[in-house]
């Protein structure tokens, strides 16, 4: 896997664009490409369809999942990535702006390696990645 690359899932491009601004303040020296839902993170995994080219979307060091995403969540985007060998160790990182616990357990129960609840800086999320 590639040691620079970040998938970030979020559907709301305010969030969005609030990740890549942290990043970028934060001189962390990663390239992040942001897809919208959670079946967008399983064709980039397994390379479908308009992703099957790895140099325009190689497989990343970490995935950035939000949880409440159309077409599929980011709990049955995180399921996918942990059902296949290849991923079983990709770094899942949930940022979702639900605190609720049941999100929470849910997330750790079908594999995501760290919960962050979203807030405007981001903070914790930063520290985070500049130390794993």
């Amino acid at each position: 896997m590639t040691s620079d690359v970040i998938l970030v899932a979020e559907d709301n491009p305010d969030d969005a664009f609030i990740v890549k601004m942290m990043f970028k303040r934060a001189g962390l020296l990663r390239t992040l490409h942001i897809v919208d839902d959670g079946q967008k993170v399983i064709d980039w995994l397994s390379g479908n369809d308009s992703f099957s080219d790895r140099i325009k979307h190689p497989l990343p060091e970490i995935v950035l999942l939000d949880l409440k995403m159309p077409v599929k969540t980011g709990f049955e985007a995180l399921e996918w990535i942990r059902s296949r060998k290849p991923f079983e160790k990709l770094p899942v990182i949930i940022l979702s702006s639900s605190d609720d616990p049941k999100d929470v357990k849910r997330a750790f129960e079908l594999g995501a390696t760290k919960y962050f609840v979203k807030s405007p800086q981001l903070q914790d999320v930063l520290e985070y990645l500049r130390t794993n």
